[in-house]
């Protein structure tokens, strides 16, 4: 079966743009960003980059790194 589906270039190019990003991650589909923590992996997701780097704060203040 062939695929005659021609892909959105707006959409490939976000795609191959963050393909190697590190840090905040703006995911344009979903509105929503993403971050990987660096010290554990676990992937990290919030509604604003403000509110992601609130998050990734209390991440791993309190159960990642279990306190300062």
């Amino acid at each position: 079966m062939i695929n005659m589906e021609i892909p959105d270039p707006f959409q490939t190019f976000v795609a191959n743009k963050y393909a190697k990003a590190k840090g905040y991650v703006h995911d344009w589909f979903t509105g929503e960003w993403s971050y990987k923590c660096s010290t554990c992996g676990e992937g990290l997701f919030g509604p604003s980059r403000k509110i992601l780097t609130k998050i990734r704060l209390f991440h791993t203040r309190n159960e990642c790194l279990g306190g300062y």
